[in-house]
């Protein structure tokens, strides 16, 4: 049996890595992906296979596949290829970003089709799914400016950008489908006509375990605006203080997954 703390991380993108390979020489760490392959949704990209080929000769385990659901402060349930109850002294929560939803934008109007998130459109827009003839892109995270250079035979309108910082869609018009937004960009109003809309706002963290952590229950967020390797880093030091310091003060506690708060 290992004397060493035992750390698991949900999510196998560059901060989940950077986290991984920092926290190997201390640690037992196992890396869990929803996705078939580690890496996630970047599998092929070099940085990630570097990383993912480092961190496993450091003797990180990768359990591609499954999906943390549920954190206890001293065990996690997972579901999938490699899923069940599994005792661990710290989780990271490693699960990248998304762009806001139109409530979190606070856009009012109409409920109507064409509104769609800026990571919805890349993987359309990349299987060459067309979204629309006149497109209105809203926000200036990263995702944008991938949409626009992937869009082609469209007028694209990007707001929050090119000089608009200020500019954004405050209501949506149209049923079944969008048919155009307004825009505010300080005391100007504007209405646009468009037949879609990309919501590429600040980028925000998936929170797709959250619900499944018990209130008392302690876990660390590598997630961030910095550079993966420093979000890594923190999240390296604070698994392990907060794992070494369950790991020594660990006691017997009935198991809680499957059974009523």
């Amino acid at each position: 049996m290992s004397t060493r703390p035992h750390i698991a991380i949900a999510g196998s993108g560059l901060a989940g890595l950077h986290t991984a390979a920092q926290l190997a020489p201390s640690a037992d760490v196992t890396v869990y992906e929803r996705l078939p392959v580690a890496g996630g949704e970047h599998w092929e990209d070099p940085s990630h296979a570097r990383l993912i080929t480092d961190a496993q000769q450091l003797g990180v385990r990768f359990a591609p596949g499954t999906q943390v659901i549920r954190w206890e402060g001293d065990r996690l349930l997972a579901v999938g290829t490699f899923g069940g109850i599994v005792a661990a002294d710290a989780f990271v929560v490693a699960t990248g970003h998304r762009p806001p939803t139109r409530a979190e934008l606070r856009i009012d109007g109409d409920r109507c089709a064409g509104v769609v998130p800026a990571t919805l459109a890349l993987h359309l827009l990349q299987q060459r799914v067309r979204l629309g003839t006149d497109v209105v892109i809203a926000g200036d995270a990263p995702w944008a400016k991938e949409c626009i250079e992937l869009m082609t035979g469209a007028s694209v309108r990007w707001l929050g950008a090119q000089g608009r910082p200020a500019a954004r869609v405050t209501a949506t018009h149209g049923m079944p489908r969008i048919t155009g937004v307004t825009v505010v960009d300080g005391q100007d109003v504007e209405e646009i006509a468009c037949d879609c809309l990309i919501l590429a706002g600040p980028p925000l963290p998936y929170r797709n375990v959250d619900g499944a952590i018990l209130d008392d229950a302690p876990v660390v967020f590598a997630q961030g605006a910095d550079d993966h390797a420093l979000v890594g880093q923190r999240a390296a030091r604070a698994a392990l203080d907060l794992a070494q310091n369950e790991f020594r003060t660990r006691i017997a506690v009935e198991p809680r997954i499957g059974r009523p708060l």
